[in-house]
Parts: structure tokens; C-alpha cells; sequence
């Protein structure tokens, strides 16, 4: 895509035309309240956070702004262009990347997404569509973009399904969201079969993923330019191109005061007209379609409380999770329901749940379409710390919880409104009693939400399952409480389950909690499986040292090795050294999680043992000599013996270091011995000289004088002096 690379290089020669008008600053907030109400207000604005302090582009509005809720502004120019330039680098030096954007191989390219998408479809085509939904608007205009296309997860039969819609990548310089929807969809797709909560959500419910919103602007971002807008180059094409799509939505489009610009080089600038950019119009339309519009005509009005349906907005950056209102200070009508998913939503990520409204209102955003228009429950998070984070971020702190938030998502869209105020599930364990019967022990719990100290939590009053169904009021069997009563915010229940309601020895357990509110939380789905474990294993030696492996080894199962010489160790692999030549058996037995066990039997031999390699360095000053053999190595050894010898002296260890009596030519031995007897012995010729005397000191002052030529040069006298002083006291080892 030839264009939006001579774009951004346009932008970068245009030396930011439009923002002269505008300082950078390093800004400091009285707390954390209004430095994430400002990063809501001015996320436009936003370079990156400092240690000490946050950058921003401002403007003499803005700065005023900023000052009137308490905040410090530190003129930061330097700072900001260190900060720029060395995000820059990072693109212009690492630019050989396999895959992967370049300098972020943990991020792929808008072809990459595509083509990894299309891979899904073709690898999991019973629970995949592809769907066309409009084009980018270089496609729609120059003929060279991009098709938007939605990935549909989910049993295809399903007939109006509860549907969970995300998009990411709206403003293209986010990269961690694509990133993190697309290992979504492989998330979901890869554990179908195994993860019986995914299991339930794909045959019951549909996931529509939008992972490149912004392909044009992305092709921008990707050569490492701060773009945020589309590419609509009707638009200040010299220095700030397109239109900010998340202000371009139609519900709501240009009604707040400041709450998005009509200037077309501005960061949130909205468009001409409400829906005109081919992006939105698409993502509308497709909205729309899969959506019922569930809210009356007036601001006022809330949905129904069971209203189905979720709607999510992937950016960064700010570790926050936000709901609507963002055009309003006002809460809004389905506030409660809104506040309960943010807060349990931010549970698991972590990350400040707040309403999205910041210094000011914004509007023609995405909420205004799902929640403003259609009543349909809508959040936005805001991913990590930075625009263009490192994958090592990514992949420790973003990547593992945010999936984690996201299933949970998935599991509440048939009513968010409601399910997220109910209580979970958690710690489920499973044990086979005296009996046969399966005991399966867990928590309910309402407290999961972030800051729960400041949001009502109840007691736990009910706990209902049924087995090889979805739970429902129809086949809802009622868990035993475990102290008998129910009167406490988390309570742990046992289900008993009987060998006639597995079939094949196999069930899966839906449950779900009521708390005293009335309100019911998302389903858990646990396995059961008491078929005996598949075992598999091989034994490599090399020497008297072998390794032991598990294949295809699964989580949730236990592994132990059993060998014949009586020694024990857990694990997937190991390695263990043999105490001799000769023949050996050991036994691998598999457990799982209720205590069912598998075992194989294997024999091997050790066959041949392999004598250490010596390898010694050393290092004389004068008669002392410091010696090392920590190179040293042995195949098939866990254990090494060193000895060394030198003037009929002997002493043990990888290091030696030795005090000769007087200059000459010596031998030193080293001897390594393993635990198998096997030796490697080590001669060393060494010759060693004795130190120099000393020059006397009268000499010294002799030396001196004549250096001087007569000028008697304290300095000189002084530091010679001091010289002859330190090599007489020299201490020797």
C-alpha cells in the first residue's frame, strides 16, 4: 500500500503545521482522579507517561484547562521530541522483523491480521464467518484500501443469538488492540473443545470481532507516525490527515460544546456530517443489523434490565475501563448495571472503572451509537501505557489479564445489565468420595468487582446447577452449602454427581449464584472426566545422565516417575543421573484432578559412562597464582570432585589460588573425579618469577631531582615519591 506511506512521510515533512499553536508539556496532577479525567478529555493530546508526570500537547486553552483542576505544567519540549525520537528508532533500526510490525513483532500488520484471520476460517469452519461489512475509505476512494470484515465465532445455526461485538483499532497508533482481539479469537477458537466455559459460549452465543476499524490510518502507524484519524485526504492532508472516527458517530454527533472540533486539522475533528466516514457508516449499518434498538426516544429512558447484547470498544492507552455517559455528566438511565460490568470487568484487569465523561463531554463516540441509540450495554478499555507498547508489556501485563476480562464479557452478553450485578463462580475442585461419587467443591462469591469496599455487595442466598444442560430455571437442581447456612458475601457449596449422569464416564456441570438482590451471575461450566488419563512417555540417556519426558502432556494433570533404583520426581520432564551401568526400569503414572490415575512401564539401560573434561585457566602475579577449572564439564554428571596439587600441597575445590615459595619452574595437577569414579587429570607447566625489589628511597628523590632539570618540582618529588612508598608496602598473597 504505496499512499499512506507517502502520506505519513508528507505529515512528517509538514513539521506539525497545526500544532504550532500548541507547547508540549510534562503535566503533574493534584491525583489520580483528575490526571484520568484529563487522559479521557485530552487522550488526543496524549505522548506518553514519565516517571515523573504525564506529556501533553496543549493548547492555551487546554493548559488553562488543565491549571483550573489543580494541575503543575512544566514546559517540556526537549523532553517531548527525546521521547518521539526515540520511539521513532525503534521503527527506523528494527526494521528485518520476520513478522510482525516492525520494531513490535508481537503486533501484525493489517495483512497479517487478514491473512491470519482468513486462517481461522479455513481451520474452523463450523464456527467461523467471514462478513463483509463496507471499506476503508481509501478503498471507497482511491481503490486501493482496505475491506472491512467482521470474524463471526460461534455455532452458525443459531438463531438470534445473544451477541458480544468488539472492534479495535479505531485510532490507528493503538497497537496493542488489534493484537489483543485477534488472540482472542484464537484464544476461543483453539480451547473450543477443551475450555468448557468457551464451549458453551460458541454453542449458545456469538462472538463478531472488527479487528482492523482503521486499516488506512494503521498503514500510517506501522511506519511509526502518531496517527489517530482515518485517511480521508479531503481533510488537512499536509499535517494532520482524515477525521477522527471515534467523533464521527451519527447519535449524538456535534452536540456538545468542545466536545469534539470542526477543525479539520484537529486531532478529534468530527467529520462535515454525522456518519460520513465510510468506516462508521459501515460499523453503524453492521450495528445495527445485530442489534434491536432497545431505548426510548428520550435521554431519560432505560433499556430493559435483561436486554441482550454487549458492545466493546478495544483502545489505548490509560489502564482505564470505561461506560456511558461520555457526552453527559449525567448518568445514564442503565447507570447501575453499566457501573456493576465496569467494576467486574476492572476486576480483572485491574485497570480504574469510571464513567467516560473527563474534564468535559465528548460526543459522536461509539457508545452513542450502541448504548445512546440502541439501549445496548457498552464499554471502552483503554489498554496499557503507551501508544506504541513494547511486546514485552503487552505479553506479561496486557495480553493475559484482558483476555481474562474478555471471556468474562462473553459470558454475561445475554443480559449484562443483570448477570454482572450477581455473584461468580470460583475455585472449583473435584474428588472421587468413599462411595464413587463425584464431590465437587467451589465458591460463590459477590465479591469480585473492583473496589468492592466502595460498591454494595450481598450475601450469597442460592446456588443452582444442572448436568450436560445449560442451567436454566426448567432443570436447575439446588448445591448443598458447605456450613449449612447462606449468609455470608462468599459461600462454598458441593454438587454431588453420580457415575448415571456421565455418559462415557465424562459431564460437564453448569452453575450458577443467586445473592439476596435477586440477581443471578454468569454460568460456570466445569468438566468432569473419570476415563483414566492417556499416558505417554520416552527415556533418552546419554551417558548415565537420561531424560525422562511426558508426551502430549495436558494442563490439569499431575505427573510422576517412579524408578526402579526407589527414587521419585514430578513433573513433564526431568532429568536424573544413574548411579551405574546397567539395566533400569521406571514407571510414569498420571493423575488428574479427581484422583483418577494411569500408568506406563519403561525399561532402559545405561549402556556406557563419560569421563569429566577438564578445562583450567590461571593467572600469575609473581609467585601468586590463582587457577580455574569451573569450565570444567562431565556429560553425565551432576557432581564434580577437584583436587589440586602443587609443591606437595593439596586442596579441593573449582578455584585455587596458590603462594609459590620462590621463583622457578613447578608442576600443578589437577585431578576432576564424577560420581561414576570417572577421572580427568590436568599437568600444568608453570614458570614464576619473584617480585622486583623495591627502589630505595634516596634513589627515588635522586631520580626526581634529575628528572626536574633543577626546577625541583614539588609535584613530581611528591607523586614519585608516593609511588615507591605504595610498591615497598605492596602486600603479596
Amino acid at each position: 500500500m504505496l499512499r499512506p506511506l507517502l502520506i505519513s512521510a508528507a505529515m512528517l515533512c509538514a513539521a506539525n503545521a497545526h500544532a504550532q499553536q500548541s507547547q508540549h508539556f510534562l503535566v503533574t496532577f493534584p491525583n489520580t482522579d483528575v490526571e484520568n479525567k484529563a487522559k479521557i478529555s485530552l487522550h488526543h493530546n496524549l505522548i506518553g507517561d514519565r516517571s515523573n508526570g504525564v506529556l501533553f500537547t496543549l493548547s492555551e486553552k487546554e493548559q488553562s484547562l488543565l491549571k483550573r483542576f489543580g494541575a503543575t505544567l512544566q514546559p517540556a519540549d526537549n523532553l517531548a521530541k527525546q521521547f518521539l525520537t526515540k520511539q521513532q528508532n525503534i521503527f527506523d533500526k528494527l526494521t528485518n522483523n520476520s513478522t510482525g510490525i516492525p520494531g513490535f513483532s508481537c503486533y501484525a500488520t493489517v495483512e497479517e491480521t487478514i491473512q491470519q484471520v482468513d486462517d481461522l476460517v479455513a481451520a474452523h469452519p463450523q464456527y467461523t464467518e467471514l462478513v463483509d461489512i463496507g471499506d476503508s475509505w481509501q478503498k471507497q476512494h482511491k481503490g486501493e484500501g482496505y475491506d472491512l470484515k467482521v470474524l463471526k465465532i460461534g455455532k452458525k445455526d443459531l438463531v438470534n443469538p445473544p451477541v458480544l461485538f468488539i472492534q479495535s483499532a479505531m485510532h490507528a497508533r493503538e497497537l496493542a488492540t488489534a493484537a489483543l482481539t485477534l488472540d482472542f479469537a484464537k484464544q476461543l477458537l483453539a480451547e473450543r473443545e477443551t475450555n468448557a466455559d468457551i464451549n458453551w459460549i460458541l454453542e449458545t452465543q456469538q462472538i463478531h470481532i472488527l479487528f482492523q476499524t482503521n486499516p488506512d490510518g494503521r498503514k500510517i502507524a506501522e511506519t511509526g507516525v502518531s496517527q489517530r484519524k482515518n485517511v480521508n485526504e479531503n481533510h488537512c492532508v499536509e499535517s494532520s490527515v482524515g477525521v477522527d472516527l471515534n467523533r464521527n458517530f451519527s447519535f449524538g454527533w456535534g452536540t456538545v460544546d468542545g466536545g469534539s472540533s470542526g477543525d479539520a486539522c484537529a486531532a478529534t475533528y468530527r467529520g462535515d456530517s454525522p456518519g460520513s466516514e465510510p468506516e462508521v457508516a459501515a460499523v453503524e449499518n453492521y450495528v445495527r443489523s445485530i442489534f434491536p434498538d432497545q431505548r426510548g426516544p428520550n435521554v431519560s429512558d432505560a433499556a430493559p434490565e435483561n436486554t441482550q447484547g454487549l458492545y466493546l470498544d478495544i483502545h489505548s492507552y490509560s489502564k482505564l475501563i470505561l461506560w456511558p455517559w461520555g457526552g453527559s455528566y449525567d448518568a445514564a438511565p442503565n447507570a447501575k448495571g453499566l457501573e456493576s460490568l465496569g467494576r467486574k470487568l476492572a476486576y480483572f484487569n485491574n485497570y480504574t472503572p469510571m464513567q467516560s465523561v473527563g474534564l468535559y463531554p465528548t460526543d459522536g463516540t461509539s457508545d452513542n451509537l450502541a448504548y445512546g441509540e440502541l439501549g445496548i450495554a457498552h464499554i471502552t478499555f483503554e489498554l496499557g501505557t503507551a501508544f506504541f507498547q513494547s511486546c514485552s508489556h503487552y505479553n506479561a501485563l496486557i495480553k493475559p489479564s484482558n483476555l481474562k476480562a474478555l471471556l468474562y464479557a462473553a459470558k454475561v452478553t445475554r443480559a449484562p445489565y443483570q448477570l454482572s450485578q450477581g455473584p461468580d463462580i470460583t475455585d472449583i475442585n473435584l474428588a472421587l468420595n468413599g462411595d464413587g461419587k463425584i464431590a465437587l467443591k467451589a465458591n460463590a462469591t459477590d465479591t469480585r468487582f473492583k473496589d468492592s469496599s466502595s460498591w454494595p455487595t450481598h450475601t450469597i442466598t442460592k446456588v443452582r446447577y444442572a448436568i450436560n444442560n445449560l442451567v436454566s430455571e426448567n432443570n436447575a437442581q439446588l448445591a448443598t452449602f458447605s456450613d449449612g447456612n447462606a449468609n455470608s458475601t462468599t459461600e462454598q457449596f458441593e454438587i454431588m454427581v453420580n457415575d448415571r449422569e456421565l455418559i462415557n464416564k465424562k459431564a460437564t456441570v453448569y452453575i450458577q449464584a443467586q445473592d439476596s438482590e435477586g440477581y443471578w451471575g454468569t454460568i460456570t461450566a466445569h468438566s468432569i472426566d473419570t476415563n483414566p488419563p492417556s499416558v505417554a512417555g520416552n527415556i533418552n540417556c546419554s551417558g548415565a545422565k537420561c531424560q525422562f519426558n511426558v508426551e502430549n502432556a495436558e494442563s490439569g494433570l499431575d505427573y510422576k516417575w517412579q524408578l526402579s533404583t526407589g527414587d521419585v520426581f514430578e513433573g513433564e520432564s526431568a532429568t536424573y543421573v544413574l548411579p551405574s551401568l546397567g539395566s533400569y526400569s521406571a514407571s510414569l503414572v498420571v493423575t488428574n484432578s479427581i484422583g483418577v490415575s494411569n500408568s506406563l512401564a519403561m525399561d532402559f539401560n545405561v549402556t556406557e559412562l563419560f569421563a569429566p573434561e577438564a578445562v583450567v585457566s590461571h593467572l600469575c602475579n609473581y609467585l601468586v597464582c590463582e587457577f580455574d577449572a569451573s569450565d570444567s564439564t562431565d556429560v553425565d554428571s551432576n557432581t564434580l570432585t577437584y583436587t589440586w596439587n602443587a609443591e606437595g600441597s593439596s586442596i579441593n575445590g573449582e578455584l585455587f589460588t596458590y603462594t609459590f615459595s620462590q621463583a622457578g619452574s613447578y608442576k600443578v595437577e589437577l585431578i576432576i573425579t564424577d560420581e561414576h569414579e570417572q577421572e580427568a587429570r590436568y599437568e600444568l607447566d608453570l614458570q614464576v618469577e619473584a617480585e622486583p625489589d623495591p627502589v630505595p628511597l634516596p634513589k627515588v628523590i635522586d631520580d626526581v631531582k634529575k628528572d626536574s632539570s633543577g626546577s625541583n618540582s614539588l609535584f613530581g618529588l611528591l607523586v614519585l615519591t608516593l609511588g615507591a612508598f605504595i610498591r615497598r608496602s605492596r602486600v603479596k598473597h
